[in-house]
């Protein structure tokens, strides 16, 4: 299955050179769409909250909040046009009102992922709600790409596995990355008195047999991994790609986040984990 569309969510200024130019590199190299889109709150969705406003005071904030969604919708369009429109690559730019969370994660469940910056690159709310949608509310990967990161994605595919749905699935969301791949580690991290996982021979011979890539396998134990070959292969300089399975417990949300990454710096380019937190 080709991929058809990749997501570039941008805010009137942008958004980071590295994210731009991942964007850029991975539809060219699938020959997918690039969609740009600038979610923006609406003229009345910046109203401050009151319940008693004249109807003159209300229409000329409303006016004046009209007046700032146009700046920021050209101010997007001219960033767009500034930075991507000469690469080439097939680009539908498109400007919606509405909240970013919800706008987000509704154009990210007809793509097949989304490309936003780490969290220490940019941590507005922008950008917040922005990954929270995309990684929680999609249903689809996120591509969290950190400043600094090259062109050079996906060429060393790193997997840390672990015999459970949710590895599988973010194993399942890096298959265009896994095709592309010269390189594949697979790696089981197992923790405390733990057994050795068995089914690393096993998702070893199948990504074997589905990639034409060089497999190496590893083991390591959790507080081993921490300074050793497993904090190497997943060294903070890469993007990620993450895909969440979220599971409500009560009034709880407990999310289960797999990630599969590609970098730049580093000789590894792409790396595949899992974290849960309650």
């Amino acid at each position: 299955m080709k991929l058809v569309r990749i997501l570039l969510p941008i805010d009137q200024g942008g958004t980071s050179a590295a994210c731009a130019k991942a964007a850029l590199t991975l539809a060219e190299r699938f020959s997918a769409e690039l969609e740009v889109l600038h979610p923006c709150l609406a003229a009345w969705q910046r109203l401050p909250y009151a319940t008693e406003l004249s109807p003159y005071y209300f229409q000329e904030l409303i006016n004046t909040g009209s007046e700032q969604v146009a700046f920021e919708k050209g101010e997007a369009k001219t960033w767009c046009d500034r930075a991507l429109k000469s690469s080439g690559v097939a680009i539908e730019f498109c400007s919606i009102e509405g909240l970013i969370g919800p706008t987000v994660a509704m154009r990210a469940r007809v793509s097949d992922f989304t490309v936003l910056p780490t969290i220490d690159t940019s941590q507005s709310s922008f950008w917040s709600a922005a990954r929270d949608a995309a990684l929680f509310d999609s249903g689809k990967p996120l591509l969290a790409v950190p400043e600094g990161a090259s062109s050079a994605f996906g060429e060393t595919v790193v997997i840390a596995w672990k015999d459970n749905g949710e590895a599988t699935r973010a194993v399942s969301a890096a298959k265009p990355f896994l095709a592309a791949a010269k390189r594949v580690r697979l790696i089981a991290v197992t923790e405390g008195d733990e057994e050795d996982d068995q089914s690393l021979p096993a998702m070893a011979d199948y990504l074997g047999r589905a990639v034409a890539s060089r497999m190496r396998l590893a083991r390591c134990r959790r507080g081993a991994a921490r300074g050793g070959e497993f904090r190497q292969e997943g060294h903070a300089g890469h993007g990620r790609l993450w895909s969440s399975a979220l599971e409500r417990v009560g009034l709880r949300r407990r999310h289960t986040i797999c990630a599969a990454a590609c970098d730049a710096a580093c000789p590894h380019d792409a790396l595949i984990t899992r974290q849960t937190a309650i």
